[in-house]
């Protein structure tokens, strides 16, 4: 069994208590935009914010983190870079991660500060590139899946309209798995200035949409810029961005299925660009 502890530390017993407080009002997108910052939660997600260099500023930990070597191992990391390590009850660990079964660790974090313009002129200056835009998607675990999907295809950045789920929200990182720390990620206030920014980039326009004229496996997705415009799976995308676009792609689905969720049907699309691409 672990024996790693340090000498006893003040523990905080209350959920009033105000760093708790604040903590807590990171659950929320609000408090995220006023802070600047986001929680994480569980040993692997701060292994991989660690690994990815994201800045950790405070973080909140019960004696279950030390219950494991992985645990230990972590929180000597954690230390020895100078964060601020709080110790905690259980219960008040639970309140702060608003989850069913907190691992013992919550850490706060440094929202990444990408603006949705710079993202597009970087590409835009590539000779090649793929996005990703995902057009009014509500349900955190389906981003959080197309996010993750999308690093695992080689999509250089993704880019969320108007409506779209924040993705620093705690069900959107947890089902990313570390992809949001790593994705250039932005979101844009309209989707006229996005689509008007990608035509002065040079990008081509994909749009997946069910009644769309070309089989995605059918279109050719080598175009050397590119973006994949995904809506949701009840409204599909918004039609501007059926207006002009350079290909409209659907994916052939067998009666009475209409359609598949926003997360499976990015997926077929990005890895048909993908294998293409690599071709």
């Amino acid at each position: 069994m672990p024996t790693y502890r340090e000498e006893p530390a003040t523990v905080i017993t209350s959920v009033q208590n105000i760093r708790v407080q604040r903590a807590k009002d990171l659950n929320r997108k609000k408090g995220r935009v006023l802070a600047g910052q986001f929680l994480l939660e569980g040993v692997r997600l701060v292994e991989e914010a660690l690994a990815s260099g994201i800045p950790l500023h405070e973080g909140f930990y019960s004696e279950r983190l030390l219950n494991s070597e992985r645990g230990q191992q972590l929180y000597r990391q954690l230390r020895t870079g100078g964060v601020d390590m709080v110790l905690v009850t259980d219960r008040v660990l639970q309140a702060i991660s608003e989850t069913e079964q907190c691992q013992g660790i919550v850490m706060i974090a440094d929202l990444p500060r990408y603006q949705w313009q710079e993202v597009c002129q970087k590409a835009g200056e590539k000779a090649a590139a793929l996005l990703l835009i995902i057009d009014g998607v509500q349900d955190p675990g389906n981003l959080g899946t197309m996010l993750r999907t999308a690093e695992a295809a080689g999509v250089q950045a993704v880019l969320l309209t108007a409506g779209t789920v924040d993705p620093f929200n705690p069900k959107v990182i947890r089902a990313a798995m570390g992809s949001v720390f790593r994705l250039p990620l932005a979101s844009a206030p309209s989707s006229d200035e996005l689509r008007q920014v990608l035509a002065d980039q040079g990008m081509a326009v994909f749009v997946a949409d069910a009644h769309g004229e070309r089989r995605y496996d059918q279109a050719d997705w080598t175009v050397p810029k590119m973006a994949l415009v995904v809506g949701s799976e009840a409204r599909g995308p918004e039609p501007l961005w059926l207006e002009g676009a350079s290909e409209i792609v659907r994916i052939p689905l067998c009666a009475p299925v209409e359609s598949l969720n926003a997360a499976i049907a990015s997926a077929l699309l990005l890895f048909e660009a993908a294998k293409q691409r690599r071709t």
